[in-house]
């Protein structure tokens, strides 16, 4: 897309791929803080760059810059705190950007009436970039994970294996499933259109006579 395009930055590698266990330690920290927040019922958004950068949206949150942590996952997220709202964006080197920060809600009709803004946050921005996206919801009180413009929900266990194939630049099994079954939906749509348009196309054309002396 033009957005994705637009916040390339050259140079770029995906979060960690070169370093395993650095990857792997930030991923459960911020999962223990995940499932911590999930048992609580707090909601919580975060956001992993990738390769496009997303400083067009980490920019106009509120700036941290620091290390990230459980427990400063915890306290931005905690409800009495007041950057609890919105989402935070962790860099593709690991470092808390900002909190605060504002996603594009995705305007796919095809999505559950059941998602709330939260989801459609997270699917909205990996639907524009290649960011991976945790949810935590405070209702349902269960972790998920965006990518592609798709959403994982599942075991804990299934959402950690998804990221860190992510991190490892791999797309998860269970977002290529989903991506095949919308193509499949998108051919089938195509087909039934192209059939109905060749059907009106060989029509009988209507020869009734028109009566000239009407009018």
């Amino acid at each position: 897309t033009d957005i994705r395009n637009g916040l390339a930055q050259i140079g770029v590698f995906t979060l960690f791929r070169e370093n395993s266990q650095q990857k792997r330690n930030l991923v459960e920290s911020i999962l223990h803080a995940c499932l911590q927040m999930s048992q609580k019922g707090i909601g919580a958004l975060i956001v992993l760059e990738q390769e496009v950068g997303l400083k067009n949206f980490s920019d106009r949150g509120t700036q941290l810059n620091s290390p990230v942590s459980e427990q400063l996952l915890l306290s931005i997220f905690h409800p009495s705190s007041p950057l609890h709202d919105g989402a935070v964006i962790i860099s593709n080197k690991g470092d808390l950007l900002a909190a605060q920060c504002i996603l594009p809600v995705s305007m796919n009709s095809r999505l559950s009436s059941s998602l709330g803004t939260r989801h459609r946050a997270a699917i909205g921005l990996t639907e524009e970039t290649d960011a991976a996206v945790l949810i935590v919801s405070e209702e349902r009180k269960e972790i998920s994970l965006s990518y592609r413009g798709q959403l994982i929900r599942g075991a804990n266990e299934d959402i950690r294996k998804a990221l860190l194939d992510v991190f490892a630049g791999n797309i998860p099994d269970a977002i290529r499933e989903k991506e095949t079954k919308d193509t499949y939906r998108k051919n089938k749509l195509k087909e039934a259109k192209k059939t109905t348009e060749t059907s009106d196309d060989l029509k009988t054309p209507d020869n009734t006579p028109v009566d000239t002396n009407k009018g």
